[in-house]
């Protein structure tokens, strides 16, 4: 009876254990959901901001684009009227306080392909790395293959071209079924 009660105890310790254990496990994954919920709420604040920045400056370059048209329009309205006959009329509605509109033309035409050229030239700088990685990956396997076959057509055995390419024989022999 003694040895029973014992066996319980222990049994009871074991499982008390258990729950501790299994416990701390629970706490665990509720810490890592909290930190991957506040993970989500700060990617998707970045991503709000970083939205509501390209809005604005699609907005701003709208702006910029519409003040060059409405500009362009009406330089091309002024140079209608200055060919018009009637100058005397038409040098009556000038305003001389205010620029010509050929200086507004050339001061806008000058901010805006500015702006333009800086956006377009960063967008360039990522476009870059990429392209020239891409190239760089084509052009050594095109040359490679190239002077593979150009080596397998002089007459050389497969083993001579892997020793002079530095490539494993089963390679050279693979790229050479695959253009025979």
């Amino acid at each position: 009876m003694f040895f029973l009660i014992i066996i319980l105890i222990i049994a009871q310790l074991i499982s008390f254990l258990l729950i501790i254990l299994l416990n701390m496990k629970i706490a665990k994954f509720k810490d890592l959901e909290v930190r991957q919920d506040r993970l989500i709420r700060e990617m998707d604040d970045a991503i709000s901001v970083y939205l509501i920045e390209m809005r604005e400056e699609n907005d701003r370059l709208i702006k910029e684009l519409s003040k060059v048209n409405k500009i362009e329009h009406i330089s091309n309205l002024s140079a209608v009227t200055k060919n018009d006959e009637d100058k005397e009329s038409n040098a009556k509605n000038i305003d001389l306080t205010s620029p010509s509109s050929s200086e507004v033309v050339l001061q806008t035409k000058t901010v805006l392909p500015n702006l333009v050229k800086k956006a377009y030239q960063q967008q360039k700088s990522f476009d870059l790395p990429q392209q020239k990685n891409d190239e760089e990956i084509n052009a050594p396997l095109k040359s490679f293959e190239e002077k593979v076959i150009d080596l397998f057509k002089a007459g050389k055995s497969v083993e001579e071209i892997a020793k002079e390419t530095q490539k494993g024989k089963t390679e050279i022999e693979l790229l050479l079924k695959f253009h025979s």
